[in-house]
Formats: C-alpha cells, sequence, structure tokens
C-alpha cells in the first residue's frame, strides 16, 4: 500500500485541535492527503486545555501532508458555510469530510440522573456534535457530487448503544450512528458513502493533562487498552483509500476490527483489542441508585 496513496485527496476533520479530530488528521496527513481542519483554537493551548489548529498544521506538515487551518465555531452556520465555500474556491470540490466536532461540559456528569443534567448539556452537545455534523454534511455532499466517489465519516463510540456518561451524551453518539447509516441510504445512488468509526479507548491530551476528568476505573482501562488518535485516523486514511468502501456504506465501524482488515497498527506497532459491540453499560457506569440504597 503506498504511503501517499491518498495524494490529491481533498479532506475536511472538523474539530482537529486536539484527541480524535488531530489524529485523524495526522493519518490522513500520513497518506499523503490535503486536509482542511477546523477548530476554534488557532493558537497553542494551555498545560490544563492543550491543542490548536497551529499545532496540528504543523504536524501535518510533519506527516507528509498538506494542512490548512481554518477558525470556525460550528455552532454558528454562517461560519461553517464559509468554511466550504472556501474549500469550493480553492479545490474545486470535496473526497472525504469527517464529522468529529464535539462540545462538552467542562465538568461531564457522570451517573447522574437525567432529571438532575442540566438541559444545557443536552443543549450543548446536540448543538454542537449532533445538529453540527448534519449541517458540515449538507455542505459537504455538492461539492462531493460528479467526482465519482466520496466519504462522509462521523466519529462515535459505544456510547451510542450503551450507557455512558449521562443520557444526553448516550442519546448524541446514537444520533450520530443513526445520522451515518440514513444518509447513506439516501447517498447511495451518488456513490458516495457514509459510515460511522468508533475509536476504542482514547489516549488524548486532555486525559493526560487532567486525569480527573473520567472516573479511576475508566482512567485504569484507557491506561490497559487505550489507542493514540492517531490508530483512528489511520483507520480512516484506510478507507477512504478503499476503491470498494461502498460496501461499507450504512455501516458502523471499529478501528480494531479495520486494523485486522487492512493491515495497520498502532504508532506503537500494535492493534489495540476493539472495544465492545455489547450494549451492557461498563461496571464504571452502573447507577448509583438513591442516597444510602
Amino acid at each position: 500500500m503506498s504511503t501517499k496513496r491518498l495524494e490529491g485527496c481533498i479532506a475536511v476533520v472538523t474539530g482537529g485541535s486536539r484527541g480524535v479530530g488531530k489524529g485523524v488528521a495526522l493519518g490522513l496527513a500520513e497518506a499523503g492527503a490535503t486536509i482542511f481542519v477546523t477548530a476554534r483554537t488557532r493558537k497553542s493551548g494551555t498545560a490544563d486545555w492543550p491543542g490548536s489548529l497551529d499545532e496540528t498544521i504543523a504536524e501535518i506538515a510533519q506527516a507528509g501532508g498538506t494542512g490548512i487551518g481554518l477558525e470556525c465555531d460550528h455552532s454558528d452556520d454562517k461560519a461553517v458555510k464559509e468554511v466550504f465555500l472556501r474549500i469550493q474556491r480553492d479545490c474545486g470540490g470535496l473526497d472525504l469530510l469527517v464529522n468529529n466536532v464535539f462540545a462538552a461540559p467542562n465538568v461531564m456528569p457522570v451517573n447522574v440522573p437525567f432529571w438532575e443534567v442540566p438541559v444545557s448539556v443536552w443543549d450543548l452537545m446536540h448543538d454542537v456534535g449532533l445538529r453540527s455534523h448534519f449541517v458540515a454534511s449538507q455542505l459537504s455532499v455538492p461539492l462531493m457530487l460528479g467526482r465519482g466517489n466520496g466519504l462522509i465519516v462521523n466519529t462515535s463510540s459505544g456510547g451510542g448503544i450503551r450507557y455512558t456518561f449521562n443520557v444526553p451524551f448516550g442519546v448524541q453518539k446514537s444520533g450520530v450512528d443513526r445520522m451515518a447509516r440514513d444518509m447513506a441510504h439516501e447517498l447511495k445512488p451518488y456513490g458516495i458513502a457514509a459510515v460511522s468509526i468508533w475509536p476504542g479507548y482514547i489516549k488524548s491530551e486532555k486525559l493526560a493533562a487532567q486525569p480527573d476528568r473520567v472516573p479511576p476505573a475508566l482512567a485504569k482501562l484507557i491506561a490497559e487498552r487505550g489507542e493514540t488518535p492517531i490508530f483512528v485516523g489511520r483507520a480512516v486514511a484506510a478507507l477512504a483509500s478503499d476503491s470498494l468502501v461502498m460496501n461499507k456504506t450504512g455501516q458502523i465501524l471499529l478501528a480494531s476490527e479495520l486494523a485486522a482488515e487492512y493491515g495497520f497498527t498502532d504508532i506503537d506497532g500494535r492493534v489495540p483489542p476493539a472495544p465492545s459491540r455489547d450494549p451492557s453499560p461498563l461496571s464504571v457506569f452502573k447507577p448509583a441508585g438513591p442516597s444510602g440504597a
């Protein structure tokens, strides 16, 4: 498989200043793609909130790709439209959209009953992370039509089928998965694929900077079974390189399962274990029950 197999591919990765978005951008860069990366943070982040567009674009160049950083707040439809108008002007079309942008509260409610979760948590995660994916997808498809191919990838997680953190989080992930499936149905006659991809337990910059962001039992799982964000980036690059990707349209795909199929590894040379498709909640997310129960 050529290391520059995506040379000439025009891609958009939303929410690419850190975490999975940055890892996807770097995985595409390794394959030689041109990547437009959106994020709100242009300059280098702080020690407790690492990551920025500038850092991602610099690392894309080091990895062998071409990166263009575009500041964009995905809650602003006008700003998002400007991103795709820019791509139309500069490139004349688009081959790949990766919907990854996601907004979460500074403190994620964990095992908090839904009737005690602020409605603002629902609004935040469904505005930037579900609605924003729909808007970006709407704007991307006209740039893919007529090119003979096209791929939309929604990054999601097992939270789409099993309880994770709280009700708004799970509904958001389930919506992302369902959106990919239904978009695939409508896009199939046009030769454009749409899939949802689940990374495993991600070793993110934010988690390294703020290890108390997740319950200790989950942090232990991540330490033992985790993968770098670049691993899912290599999964997306493999999909974008596959001339038969339409065979996978509408599916939920796991990065580790794709590694077994396409033969890529994480940066340390291993293939992390795949997350479970079992809908049962992880033990760390068992409901606490009433006080004193």
